[in-house]
């Protein structure tokens, strides 16, 4: 299960950070520039240490501290989707 949730959380960072590149193409420069520039950054990094630590767990036997840490990536991942769209509807609306 936890495996599971570990990939679909990963599948929406991955989306997220396509979302990123995209909506940074969008903004106009600058602050809202330099902020999507760094909120950007924020987002490749805990994309790629969610795939660190997707790899560190993968051959672990299930428990309920996996299935914890699981939900949690999973629910950030979700959230990080939640701030670019709020996002892109504020970059929208200029």
């Amino acid at each position: 299960m936890e495996k599971i949730l570990f990939l679909v959380g990963l599948g929406i960072m991955v989306y997220n950070v396509l979302y990123g590149f995209r909506l940074k193409r969008a903004i106009p420069g600058g602050v809202i520039g330099e902020r999507g520039s760094q909120m950007l950054f924020l987002i490749l990094f805990f994309a790629l240490a969610y795939l660190g630590v997707f790899l560190l767990v993968w051959q672990e036997p299930s428990s309920l501290l996996l299935l914890l840490l699981s939900l949690i990536l999973l629910l950030g991942a979700v959230f990080v989707y939640l701030v670019l769209k709020l996002v892109d509807a504020i970059v929208a609306s200029l």
